[in-house]
């Protein structure tokens, strides 16, 4: 079918609009940018012909860096992200017990920012709460959790406690407190109940229908192996309507020929171009690698053990020599020169290409290593929402926290920065994460955390769409609207570029197309 939006104002790309633009859902593809008075000369050739009534038109969303399959069975766990005070605590937990009648209880992700008493988290604290089955809550940035006593006897992590260290496995006076992080929170999770997968197949298709009503066709996806079978039946059935940049994780390089071949006949909705690896930890866990130690804990964050043991350098060289393109999580600064200089490292080894290099996070770079990104063409991946938590955590932890979030140096430095939202640390709704890029309000910072470095409107739908096509090698078929391209496109109920930076957060999308066709409408 022929579709015809007229009297709008399409964004086609940065100070470039146009009043109307056609599309075809059986190619897929934009046939027509013009003129109202041009619209009017053709729009008997359409099937469909939309007034807009003056709406903003643009492209349709790309969320730069999300956990898609896993996040949507994890919003289906226990939810303490608003949890600030201990009864939010004792009550969510009772109260997920009692509706979901599981042998655990796993789940929270709540942020200290929201706390609004002193909450000391312990296993005698969930003790007390729950001691007769397993309960393991994480923070928000899922690198760390607390778990009850009855969690760590099950998992038989206590008697396995050499095998970790002792920023994995936390204890005060020799006594293990109950705080895991990282690799013991992995090994804790890895011996509770799997989910099955009609289950995590009915989540993903849940939340897919939440990322349309955001104007979200297309995600740069952290995949882990088992996702792949998700993927896989939502093919099958046609109800994938995404388009997929699927990241798996360094190992899987050396398998990656079996994993694309399962999916060949699908490679204009999922494609495999990219493998991602921890450089480092998370800010709130105290394990982000810094050049400087933190004020308030001994030490300056961590390596990961994967990173330390070599293989990380070694894969990193044979996928870049595959010509595959890296993506590397890297929260602090310390960390955010090392791959710098990797990139570097492969410029000279490999030879100069077109890479795309990507650094993860980024969320701290120290004042050197700016105009390195733009250099070395070193894309940002960046989520700006992670301030409703780091501006506070930033502020208490750091010598010096005004490199937190610093991404405005990168736009005017033409370094190349895109938007995601790390779904489900944070929602993954765009315009919230617009909304503290643009006013950086979070707790604690009512007028803005160094609001000297919000982000121009302008600059932040770049970063969500055509930056983010750039970024997953696809600019030449979507990010901006023009003849051409893929009508992945959206209408916004309010001009997010005439409205007050308050109102950004309250925006939505009257309609979502994928490829021409209409899969979300208001």
């Amino acid at each position: 079918m022929k579709t015809l939006l007229i009297n709008a104002k399409v964004r086609c790309s940065r100070n470039n609009y146009s009043e109307s633009v056609g599309f075809d859902s059986d190619t897929g593809n934009i046939i027509f940018t013009g003129s109202g008075s041009e619209a009017e000369k053709i729009k008997k050739d359409f099937d469909e012909v939309t007034d807009c009534g003056g709406k903003l038109v643009m492209p349709a969303f790309h969320d730069g860096h999300c956990h898609f399959i896993e996040g949507a069975y994890i919003s289906s766990l226990l939810d303490l992200r608003d949890a600030s005070y201990r009864n939010d605590f004792r009550d969510g937990i009772r109260e997920y017990r009692a509706a979901a009648d599981e042998g655990c209880i796993q789940g929270g992700f709540f942020a200290e920012s929201n706390f609004k008493e002193e909450i000391n988290l312990s296993r005698e604290f969930l003790d007390s709460i729950c001691d007769d089955i397993p309960v393991v809550i994480s923070r928000f940035d899922t690198h760390a959790a607390f778990a009850n006593s009855k969690a760590l006897e099950l998992s038989g992590i206590l008697s396995r406690e050499n095998d970790f260290t002792e920023e994995e496995i936390i204890r005060r006076n020799g006594i293990i407190t109950g705080e895991i992080k990282e690799r013991a929170r992995e090994f804790i999770l890895s011996t509770l109940p799997k989910p099955t997968v009609q289950s995590r197949l009915k989540a993903a298709l849940n939340i897919m229908k939440r990322f349309n009503s955001y104007g979200i066709t297309s995600i740069s996806d952290i995949t882990i192996v088992p996702d792949l079978e998700i993927y896989s039946l939502m093919l099958e059935k046609n109800s994938l309507l995404m388009n997929v940049d699927a990241r798996l994780h360094f190992p899987e390089f050396y398998n990656i020929e079996k994993h694309k071949s399962k999916f060949e006949e699908y490679t204009e909705l999922i494609n495999f171009r990219s493998f991602k690896a921890f450089y480092d930890g998370t800010l709130s866990s105290g394990t982000a690698y810094m050049h400087s130690d933190y004020k308030d804990i001994p030490g300056r964050g961590i390596r990961t053990e994967y990173v330390n043991s070599g293989e990380f350098e070694k894969t990193a060289f044979e996928i870049d020599r595959a010509g595959y393109q890296i993506s590397v999580h890297a929260i602090g600064d310390k960390a955010v020169t090392d791959l710098l200089d990797l990139n570097e490292r492969l410029d000279s080894v490999n030879g100069k290409r077109d890479r795309r290099f990507r650094i993860e996070h980024a969320q701290h770079i120290r004042e050197e290593d700016f105009d390195k990104f733009r250099d070395l063409n070193v894309i940002a991946s960046v989520q700006p929402a992670h301030l409703f938590s780091d501006a506070l955590t930033s502020s208490r932890m750091l010598q010096d926290p005004a490199l937190e979030h610093n991404y405005d140096r990168l736009f005017k430095n033409g370094s190349r920065v895109c938007f995601g939202t790390d779904f489900p640390i944070v929602s993954e709704n765009p315009f919230e994460t617009i909304y503290f890029a643009v006013t950086r309000k979070a707790d604690g910072f009512d007028n803005g955390f160094y609001p000297e470095k919000s982000i121009l409107p302008d600059d932040c739908i770049d970063a969500y769409t055509i930056n983010n096509a750039y970024a997953s090698f696809s600019e030449d078929q979507k990010g901006t609207i023009q003849n051409g391209k893929r009508a992945d496109l959206i209408i916004l109920d309010q001009n997010i570029f005439e409205i007050s930076a308050d109102e950004i957060k309250d925006c939505s999308v009257n309609r979502t197309f994928f490829m021409g066709k209409e899969i979300y409408s208001a």
